[in-house]
C-alpha cells in the first residue's frame, strides 16, 4: 500500500509541474521569450565552435584539421537545410567520427 501512496504522489508531482506552467503563464507569449527561442540557436552553434576549438592545436600536424572539417559540416548544413539541431548534430557526429574513428 506505501508503495501505492508513493506512486500517487510521484504521479501528481509530475502533473503538477507539467502543467502548471500552462496556467501560470500569460496567453500570449512575451517578447523575451520570443526573442531567447530565436537567439538560441545561434548561440549554441557559438558555443560549440568555441568548445571545439578550445584545445585545437594549430602546430601539430593535421594543424586542426578535424576542427575545420566540423565547423565546414556545420556551415554548409545550416546554410542549406536551415534546421538548427540538424546542422548542430551533423557537425558534433562528424567532429566526434574523425576524432573517435580516424584519430586525426
Amino acid at each position: 500500500m506505501d508503495i501505492l501512496l508513493i506512486i500517487l504522489v510521484i504521479a501528481v508531482a509530475n502533473f503538477i509541474t507539467r502543467f502548471l506552467p500552462y496556467f501560470i503563464m500569460p496567453k500570449e507569449i512575451p517578447s523575451f521569450i520570443n526573442y531567447i527561442s530565436n537567439i538560441l540557436p545561434n548561440v549554441i552553434i557559438a558555443m560549440l565552435v568555441v568548445y571545439c576549438l578550445k584545445d585545437a592545436n594549430f602546430l601539430a600536424p593535421f594543424y586542426g584539421l578535424k576542427e575545420f572539417i566540423g565547423i565546414l559540416v556545420v556551415v554548409v548544413l545550416h546554410l542549406s537545410l536551415k534546421i538548427p539541431i540538424v546542422s548542430i548534430l551533423g557537425g558534433v557526429m562528424c567532429y566526434m567520427i574523425l576524432v573517435q574513428k580516424f584519430g586525426i
